[in-house]
C-alpha cells in the first residue's frame, strides 16, 4: 500500500483523491507463490491556472501493480468539484450535507453578453451615445459585420442541444456511479431507499434512472425515514401516469368500464367505487353486469346494489348495454361489470370489444393483479390494448410481498394507474392511485 500511494503521489501530486483502494492475489498456480497486488483509485481536481491564464487539463490514472511487477493504467474521467468533495467527505457531516443537495445543471437558458449563441465572444458591444444604449438590432456577428436579431440568439442550436443532452447524460451517469460508490459505506443496520425497492422487485434498470434523476445519495437514504417517502413520489411522479382514481364530468354522465381476466376481482373493485362515490359524495349512480356466463357475480353485484341502493341492470348483448345506458343518461355515473377474459382467446377478445364499441364515451379501467408476474403482467397489457383501456386497477396489493410489478409495468408507459385495492371489505379497501399512495405501498408503511 505504501508503493502504491508514492505512485499515487508522483502521478497526480499530493492533492489527488484517493476514491477507491483494493487488494487481492494475482498469479502463481492454484494460489500458490501468487504475489499481493494493491490497486488505488485516484482522481485530481481541476488544476490550477499557470502563468497567462490557461487551464492544465487534469490528468487522473489508477496505479494498479507495486513497482517491479509492471503497471496497468486505466484512464478515468475527470470528477466535478463537487462529486470529489463528496468522495472525500463520506461518512462525514460535511458529506451528509454534500450529498443532500443535488449537484446543479449549469445554466443554459439565455446566453450571456458576450457568449450569445452565433456570436463570438465579445462581439456584443454596448455603444451608449447620449446616455442611451443600443437596442436588439445593433448586435452585430463578429464574422459577418451583420445585424443580428437578439430573439435568434435565444434558440439554441440543434449542435447546442445535443450537447446539453449528452452533458445531462454523463450527469446522470456520474450520480449513478456515486450512489454505487456510497452504499458501500452504508450502515448494515439500515435499508436504504433504493434497497427497500430492491426486495419489492423492482427492476434495476429502473432503480438506476432514480438514482439518475435524483439528487446524488438520495437512493441511499433510510427506508423508514419520512424523506424517503417524498423522494420515492417524486421520482413516480416523473414517470408514472396517476388519474388520481375517477374524475366525474361536469355535464353528462361518466361511464365507467372494468375489464380484465378472470380472478382478478373486477366485480368486487367496482361495488368499492360504487360505495364511496354513492355513501361518501352522494352523487346519482347505476350498475350494468355483462357478466352473464358466472351466476355467482349477477348474485354479488346484486347483493351489493342492493345494500347501497343502486339499480342494477343484466345484459347480454351489445344492443343491450346500449339500451341500458341510455335509461340511465341522467345518472352522474355508471358503472358496467364484465366478465373476465383471457387474453390469449382471441373470440373473447373480439366479443368484449363488440360490448364496449356501443358507446364512444365508456371509460375502460383494465383490472390486474398485483400478484400477477412480470411477464404475464407484460402479455396481458399487450393483448387488452386491443380494446384501448384509458387506466389500469391494481387489486389484492394486500395479498402479495412485494408490488414492484405496478413501478415496473407503468414506468414510461402512456396508460395511467386510476386505484389501488388492498383487501375484501367494501367501500374500505380502496384508495385513488397518487404518487404519494404508491411510494406507501412500495416501501410497505
Amino acid at each position: 500500500m505504501k508503493e502504491a500511494m508514492e505512485e499515487v503521489k508522483n502521478e497526480l501530486g499530493r492533492d489527488a483523491v484517493i476514491l477507491h483502494t483494493k487488494k487481492y492475489r494475482e498469479g502463481g498456480f492454484l494460489g500458490y507463490h501468487s504475489k499481493n497486488v494493491v490497486e488505488v483509485t485516484a482522481a485530481v481536481e481541476d488544476a490550477p491556472k499557470k502563468a497567462g491564464g490557461k487551464k492544465t487539463a487534469a490528468k487522473a490514472e489508477t496505479p494498479s501493480l507495486p513497482s517491479g511487477q509492471g503497471r496497468e493504467r486505466a484512464a478515468m474521467p475527470v470528477f466535478p468539484q463537487n462529486v470529489l468533495n463528496q468522495y472525500k467527505t463520506n461518512g462525514t457531516q460535511a458529506g451528509v450535507d454534500l450529498v443532500s443537495n443535488p449537484i446543479e445543471m449549469p445554466d443554459f437558458g439565455a446566453p450571456a453578453a458576450g457568449r450569445g449563441i452565433g456570436l463570438e465572444a465579445g462581439s456584443r458591444e454596448s455603444h451608449a451615445e447620449d446616455g442611451q444604449s443600443t437596442g436588439p438590432e445593433e448586435i452585430l456577428d463578429s464574422q459577418s459585420g451583420e445585424k443580428v436579431d437578439e430573439r435568434n440568439m435565444q434558440q439554441p442550436s440543434q449542435e447546442d442541444t445535443e450537447k446539453i443532452q449528452k452533458l445531462e447524460a454523463e450527469l446522470s451517469q456520474m450520480k449513478t456511479l456515486l450512489a454505487q460508490v456510497m452504499s458501500k459505506d452504508q450502515p448494515k443496520d439500515e435499508i436504504s431507499l433504493q434497497d427497500a425497492l430492491l426486495n419489492q422487485e423492482v427492476d434495476e434498470d429502473i432503480l438506476k434512472d432514480m438514482a439518475a434523476k435524483s439528487a446524488a445519495g438520495d437512493t441511499l437514504v433510510d427506508s423508514l425515514d419520512p424523506k424517503a417517502r417524498d423522494i420515492l413520489a417524486d421520482y413516480l411522479d416523473k414517470v408514472v401516469n396517476f388519474s388520481d382514481g375517477i374524475q366525474l364530468n361536469r355535464h353528462g354522465v361518466r361511464i365507467v368500464a372494468l375489464i380484465g381476466a378472470t380472478g382478478v376481482g373486477k366485480t368486487t373493485t367496482l361495488a368499492k367505487i360504487a360505495a364511496r362515490f354513492v355513501l361518501e359524495k352522494g352523487i346519482k349512480a347505476a350498475l350494468i353486469t355483462a357478466d352473464t356466463y358466472r351466476i355467482s357475480a349477477v348474485e354479488q353485484l346484486k347483493t351489493y346494489s342492493d345494500i347501497i341502493g343502486l339499480p342494477l341492470e343484466i345484459v347480454y348483448s351489445p344492443d343491450e348495454l346500449k339500451v341500458a345506458i341510455h335509461k340511465h343518461k341522467d345518472k352522474d355515473l355508471v358503472l358496467i361489470d364484465t366478465a373476465g377474459r383471457s387474453q390469449h382467446n382471441d373470440y373473447q377478445m373480439k366479443e368484449l370489444q363488440d360490448f364496449l364499441a356501443v358507446d364512444g364515451r365508456i371509460e375502460k379501467h383494465l383490472v390486474m393483479s398485483a400478484t400477477t408476474k412480470n411477464r404475464d403482467a407484460e402479455d396481458i397489457l399487450e393483448k387488452f390494448s386491443v380494446c384501448k383501456p384509458d387506466r389500469v386497477i391494481f387489486t389484492k396489493t394486500d395479498e402479495t410481498s412485494s408490488v414492484g410489478i405496478i413501478l415496473n409495468l407503468l414506468a414510461q408507459k402512456d396508460i395511467a394507474v386510476s386505484f389501488l385495492t388492498n383487501g375484501q371489505s367494501v367501500p374500505d379497501d380502496i384508495i385513488p392511485a397518487t404518487p404519494a399512495e404508491l411510494a406507501r405501498l412500495l416501501l410497505r408503511v
